[in-house]
């Protein structure tokens, strides 16, 4: 099956690589897939100035975005991360991660029901 009207949300098959192949594995993973949880945990380290948290909450959520093959999700990740990490309010990004997470929980909707 061809994946790539899921991109740049999902990236198939870059995720299915990380599980070597194994599709149903992977789309059970995908649906476990809490983005608004994980992004919220930003959201409220960010919120409370809390820039160690920020870096774990981020962290989190960008290494699942790349083992699982999200992209988007993955990139506004690691920018927080970057900045938190140099001690800088990366706010300005959560309407945008938002926004991002918003449109992969769709995208995983919309590829778990065509299975």
């Amino acid at each position: 099956m061809d994946y790539t009207s899921y991109l740049p949300d999902i990236d198939v098959e870059d995720g299915k690589a990380r599980v070597m192949g194994n599709l149903k594995l992977y789309f059970r993973l995908i649906g476990k897939f809490d983005g608004a949880k994980m992004a919220g945990a930003i959201t409220a380290a960010i919120e409370a100035k809390n820039n160690k948290e920020v870096v774990q909450a981020t962290h989190a959520l960008r290494g699942t975005a790349a083992n699982l093959g999200f992209p988007v999700v993955q990139k506004i990740t690691s920018e927080i991360e970057a900045l938190a990490k140099e001690e800088k309010d990366g706010s300005h990004l959560l309407g945008e991660l938002d926004t991002a997470v918003a449109a992969l929980s769709g995208a995983i909707g919309r590829l778990l029901e065509s299975q």
